[in-house]
């Protein structure tokens, strides 16, 4: 009984936040040569958070990782990518279309994607990121204190483990280091709560 009035709780705050007057990030799509902005050699060392969440109507688990590396400025650069590469739907397939991050602060500007404008708050890795991964992070904004990252298409899971889909690692720049937070992804079926690295409170 307590777990459902929690969860209708946190649905219902979510829902709110998102309703709210909202501060939109420019999103942009580049390749694995971000990390060229990153590192003069164009290679860098990432540390990695893999956490799991169960997925309703689903067998199998979803997965959120969370990456982390240093700048050659000294910026750290944070990367997500929600997975649901291994849940099966059983009656019919669930998604992922949300990871929101209260408080992750205000990202850092560069040029991404390479035009000339360093105006760029938020990446996707569509080349040379990882595989199998096919969808983007269309938007991003910040709405009553919670940073969201929204999959329009939505990430789904397949017929069979193995044949759900994965986003792209997509990404943002922070001065702060990382500490393991509260990380929360948007299924069809409501919000779970994970760890995974973001900017300290």
């Amino acid at each position: 009984m307590l777990r459902i009035s929690l969860r209708i709780a946190l649905f219902s705050i979510a829902a709110l936040a998102m309703a709210a007057p909202a501060f939109a990030y420019n999103v942009v799509n580049t390749s694995w040569t971000v990390q060229c902005i990153f590192s003069p050699t164009c290679s860098v060392t990432v540390t990695d958070y893999v956490a799991e969440f169960a997925v309703s109507g689903g067998s199998g688990n979803g997965r959120l990782q969370s990456r982390i590396f240093q700048s050659q400025d000294g910026n750290w650069v944070y990367e997500y990518r929600i997975n649901m590469t291994q849940v099966a739907g059983l009656t019919y397939t669930p998604y992922a279309d949300y990871l929101a991050i209260y408080n992750w602060g205000t990202p850092i500007q560069y040029d991404f994607n390479s035009d000339s404008v360093a105006t760029d708050h938020v990446f996707n890795i569509t080349s040379g990121g990882c595989s199998p991964c096919t969808k983007t992070v269309t938007s991003a904004f910040l709405s009553s204190g919670y940073t969201y990252f929204y999959a329009s298409s939505g990430v789904y899971s397949g017929s069979y483990v193995g044949g759900g889909e994965s986003t792209y690692f997509f990404g943002l720049v922070s001065s702060q280091a990382p500490v393991l937070r509260t990380i929360w992804v948007h299924l069809d079926s409501g919000w779970v709560s994970m760890q995974g690295y973001a900017p300290p409170l």
